[in-house]
């Protein structure tokens, strides 16, 4: 009966093809949520978008919304009164949904935490996750809510508020391997190749170790519209490998003129995604300036690519005369809608790219004394 189960969800994940008709979310909730409204929001890489709402009266409500596949969603409420209520539910809905909602006291600090959620079998998985990783979640909720009152205080106390930061951050790597142990022993649910897709990232680096673990996925959830995606962001990923040719582009230099990538070959070069109004990578840039002042004389050469936004030369050429980067450098002043920074799949920075004097990555995202390591090695 199990196995009949997963291969009917299989076909409710992938399927695209459904017949837009609505959908039924029902609730019932405490006093307290009464005459304040509930909203349904869908899930997108451009954001969130508004299904539905409803206004909570005598203790019930009623969404309805209308898709042609399998979306993550968020069910959201927030109370005006004196008595300040907040929460937040994930979902998964797909256009076969007849969901019931139902929460007897309202949870803290989530007020909709510990609702019960039927008719949704994508949503029974989130929420099996969810369990398994409230070991490490409820600490953090707990100290994320402990921060928002100690940042309230007149006096700070910095030592305990470092002391949290430490705590959050061991609880954040202890929910990253359970999110990961749950990931790989539940490889037929879709929401564990969710779960996978987005911890891939704007890129992929191992991308032989990733695809080793893409495969673990059945067939029919790997052909799914986030399996195709995974796939897809996999081969895109590839093209920056290591032994890949970096793509060549051209783009204005600070004085106007053009520049090409392909104008250093011949040397190794190491291409740095960075931008004056970015913080972690001014603070980069002593360590890359130590590394190019090495081995500046060794066949080696630096092209930064600033992500700036318009109108903001001056800053660009400010940053770059108080940091010292005496390289070469780059800007089509598009921020992230830089063209160079979508060739590179460059979501976040710093970010850099080492190439050899044939144009092909050998590294990438060298960072401090990595740098001055990798070029030790290769310009002995």
């Amino acid at each position: 009966m199990k196995k009949l189960m997963l291969g009917c969800l299989a076909t409710v994940a992938v399927s695209g093809a459904f017949a837009q008709k609505k959908s039924v979310i029902t609730g019932k909730v405490p006093a307290a949520f009464n005459n304040e409204y509930i909203y349904l929001f869908s899930a997108s890489e451009n954001g969130y978008q508004k299904l539905d709402s409803a206004l909570v009266e005598k203790g019930a409500f009623k969404l309805q919304y209308g898709v042609t596949d399998t979306l993550q969603a968020m069910l959201s409420f927030s109370t005006k009164g004196d008595k300040l209520l907040r929460g937040n539910q994930p979902l998964f809905i797909t256009p076969v949904d007849k969901m019931t909602f139902t929460l007897k006291t309202p949870g803290e600090p989530n007020a909709m935490s510990g609702a019960v959620i039927k008719g949704s079998e994508l949503t029974r998985q989130q929420l099996e996750m969810d369990a398994a990783l409230a070991p490490a979640t409820k600490g953090m909720d707990s100290l994320n809510t402990m921060a928002q009152k100690m940042m309230m205080q007149e006096k700070k106390d910095t030592t305990g508020y470092y002391a949290m930061v430490t705590a959050y951050r061991k609880l954040a790597k202890e929910k990253d391997e359970l999110q990961e142990k749950f990931m790989l022993s539940h490889t037929n649910y879709y929401v564990s190749l969710v779960t996978f897709y987005e911890n891939m990232g704007g890129r992929v680096e191992d991308i032989a170790g990733t695809q080793q673990l893409l495969d673990k996925f059945p067939l029919a959830l790997r052909e799914s519209g986030i399996g195709q995606k995974a796939t897809a962001l996999l081969k895109a990923s590839a093209l920056l490998g290591k032994n890949q040719v970096a793509p060549d582009f051209s783009a204005p230099t600070p004085d106007g003129k053009t520049m090409k990538l392909s104008d250093l070959r011949g040397k190794y070069v190491l291409l740095d995604f960075w931008a004056s109004w970015c913080g972690p990578c001014r603070a980069e840039n002593p360590n890359v300036v130590k590394a190019y002042n090495k081995f500046k004389d060794k066949n080696f050469d630096i092209l930064g690519v600033s992500l700036d936004r318009t109108g903001d030369a001056a800053k660009w050429t400010a940053a770059i005369e108080k940091d010292g980067l005496a390289w070469h450098h780059v800007s089509d002043l598009k921020w992230w809608k830089s063209d160079i920074a979508k060739l590179y799949m460059i979501h976040s920075i710093p970010q850099n790219f080492l190439l050899d004097p044939q144009g092909r990555i050998i590294a990438t995202n060298l960072r401090g004394e990595a740098l001055e390591k990798e070029l030790e090695k290769v310009l002995h």
